[in-house]
């Protein structure tokens, strides 16, 4: 690996409608694609933070972690100035909502038990058959194929491979730290959580199917991890789920994760040196 890319930072990254994000524990970068092809890269400092008690505890740690992601996500789908929102994606999710009304109400006279459980993997149907239709036509394909950048560029950083796109390319498109692992896991678990929710009457059935979704995520988080460290044959429903949600990358799409990769790490190494320099100054002083 090149001697100007530090080594052994642990990278996260998210695919974009327009490019690619990547994260370390210090710095983020955006590698968008702009109208004429050409990459613009954005890379800035992340909010120097000490852990938060909850991130110890198991089953809770994961929701600092999001809820600190928040601004980040929300940063990297931002259309740029120049764009404006798609009218066709707008449309899209407007039709998704109306099918999924449309589902719900066909299942509405099967009793309680069949119609949760009927109606839930329908709705997994209609997830997994729009994820593999958008695979289908380019304009809305391509954040899978800046998915499948962003994984290769992160595993040939792994295997310390210089970051190329001749390297990237020669890389598995599919990853075990992969937020599809964790969904599938999470809609696993919550599917019979839901079905419990409707035998139950009243109340507590209502209660269980509203708040069903986020325990799910903190117990598929747990076994996500677990599954990383022990047995990876808890991840094989999700990487399964990665063959819909990655696609082999263009060079276009390799390019912007490997962008975006370069930037988060050179980025990363300025902040640690920056606030290496400054603690050393503070104990000087004192």
């Amino acid at each position: 690996m090149s001697d100007s890319v530090p080594s052994g930072i642990r990278v996260g990254g998210s695919a974009l409608p327009d490019g690619v994000m990547m994260l370390t524990p210090l710095a983020a970068a955006i590698a968008r694609e702009g109208a004429d092809g050409a990459l613009s890269v954005e890379s800035f400092e992340l909010p120097a933070r000490e852990q938060h008690p909850l991130e110890k505890l198991p089953f809770i740690r994961i929701l600092p972690k999001l809820i600190g992601q928040m601004s980040l996500v929300v940063r990297g789908w931002k259309p740029q100035q120049s764009r404006r929102p798609s009218l066709p994606l707008l449309v899209a999710v407007v039709a998704i909502g109306v099918i999924s009304s449309l589902i719900n109400g066909l299942c509405a006279g099967l009793p309680s038990t069949w119609h949760a459980a009927g109606s839930s993997l329908l709705q997994l149907a209609l997830f997994f058959g729009i994820v593999g239709l958008t695979r289908a036509v380019p304009r809305f394909g391509r954040i899978w194929r800046f998915h499948g950048g962003e994984h290769q560029a992160i595993a040939a950083y792994e295997a310390g491979l210089d970051l190329t796109v001749e390297n990237a390319s020669s890389r598995t498109l599919y990853h075990p730290r992969c937020g599809t692992n964790l969904a599938t896991l999470a809609l696993l678990i919550m599917v019979p959580g839901m079905v419990l929710g409707s035998v139950i009457s009243g109340f507590t059935g209502y209660l269980i199917t509203v708040a069903i979704p986020l325990p799910a995520l903190c117990v598929a988080f747990e076994l996500m991890m677990w599954g990383q460290k022990r047995w990876k044959g808890i991840l094989l429903p999700g990487l399964a789920f990665q063959r819909l949600t990655v696609a082999l990358p263009g060079p276009a799409e390799s390019r912007a994760g490997l962008a975006a990769l370069t930037a988060a790490l050179a980025e990363h190494a300025r902040v640690e040196a920056s606030r290496s320099l400054t603690q050393a100054g503070a104990h000087a002083a004192q």
